[in-house]
């Protein structure tokens, strides 16, 4: 069952207004999720993990009110470009998104060629040295995902030989690909096939590249791909007796639902998973689930929220509110031991934009992500 577009008001980005003069501190940061299209499962989730953070700095007692206006990108670069275009306009402070890595790698430049810090929260395979100067990654990429899963199976299973089915015509599904054969070659595993289909093909796209691939006789297949897709590719490897690992496509209840017990047994890792135990995770989670009852938090929500934290730091280092200053607070992070989060102790390299903290390696049981067994 897919989850429902969330209850929040979208505000198109010309229309955001200066606070009055003598209201508390304020920022405003544009929202940019995909609400429609083919992420928005995704982009729900993100939508409602910064919704959440935004919400909290109403009390009364937060020194920093944030205004999010939310404008839905459609999982379109168009529309992305588009959006970020008006937030630009509007002279946000900051944005967070937009929820797929090719939307940000189209509309990304804008903002950073205005000088206006861009969170990417949800984007794993982004390039951030062409998304711009102005460009800082909260999630963890693919390069650090992928590594920890494929990791894992070699130490647990002592496979030596793998296929990597994925989609054509997709940036995420491309670049968790080459994450893939990267991580391939670091563990000594032989990739005895690569096989694709193409966007849009359907259950019968998915069946072709699943024989592909497993006519080769590989110990595991490697799956990356996103939305219908990722369900389509997991439905048709169902009944092989490989280990599946999942890129971070398969990081939402919803395409796991949808894929059924085919995903069953899949190692996914993410920057978080909601069966942590640790204080800030409790918190979070008890915080999400009363503002939307009947709703679980994912990876997508906690990435959200921790960068509308990240953002909130950024004003303290930075000295103030506007797009100059978070930007500063922004490039100081390295300054400091770490932020603390949902995801951890977030940690900032002198000269890099990419937060780094552990992953967490998750089995698919039942449907649901819950922490991976130790490896053996």
């Amino acid at each position: 069952m897919r989850r429902s577009v969330i209850a929040l008001a979208m505000l198109s980005p010309v229309a955001i207004s200066a606070p009055a003069i003598g209201a508390p501190l304020t920022i405003t940061v544009g929202s940019l999720a995909s609400l429609s299209g083919s992420a928005r499962d995704y982009g729900s989730s993100q939508a409602r993990g910064a919704s959440l953070y935004a919400a909290q700095s109403r009390s009364a007692t937060s020194p920093l009110r944030i205004r999010l206006p939310l404008a839905d990108d459609q999982s379109s670069n168009v529309m992305a470009t588009n959006q970020m275009i008006g937030f630009v306009g509007a002279r946000v402070s900051a944005v967070l998104g937009p929820t797929l890595s090719g939307a940000a790698a189209a509309a990304d430049p804008t903002a950073s060629a205005a000088g206006i810090p861009v969170l990417a929260v949800t984007n794993t395979t982004l390039n951030l040295a062409q998304a711009g100067v102005n460009v800082w990654r909260v999630c963890l990429s693919e390069d650090t995902l992928i590594p920890a899963s494929v990791g894992y199976v070699r130490a647990k299973n002592v496979i030596t030989t793998a296929a990597i089915v994925s989609t054509t015509g997709d940036a995420y599904s491309e670049g968790a690909a080459a994450a893939f054969r990267a991580a391939a070659v670091t563990n000594s595993i032989t990739i005895v096939a690569d096989a694709t289909m193409v966007m849009g093909s359907g259950a019968a796209g998915a069946e072709a590249a699943v024989a592909t691939a497993s006519a080769a006789r590989p110990q595991a297949i490697f799956f990356a791909a996103r939305s219908d897709e990722a369900t389509q590719l997991a439905q048709a490897a169902a009944g092989l007796s490989v280990v599946r690992v999942g890129g971070n496509g398969y990081n939402t209840p919803d395409v796991l639902k949808a894929a059924g017990a085919a995903s069953d047994g899949m190692i996914v890792s993410a920057s978080w998973n909601v069966h942590r135990t640790d204080r800030a995770s409790r918190t979070f989670i008890a915080q999400y689930k009363a503002r939307y009852p009947g709703d679980e938090p994912d990876a997508f929500a906690a990435q959200a929220y921790a960068g509308m934290r990240l953002l909130r730091v950024a004003v303290s280092l930075g000295n103030g509110t506007d797009a100059t200053h978070v930007r500063r607070g922004l490039r100081r992070l390295s300054t400091r031991s770490g932020v603390g989060s949902v995801l951890g102790v977030m940690r900032f390299a002198k000269g890099s934009r990419e937060a780094s903290y552990p992953a967490t390696v998750q089995q698919v049981v039942n449907g649901q992500l819950l922490l991976a067994p130790t490896a053996s």
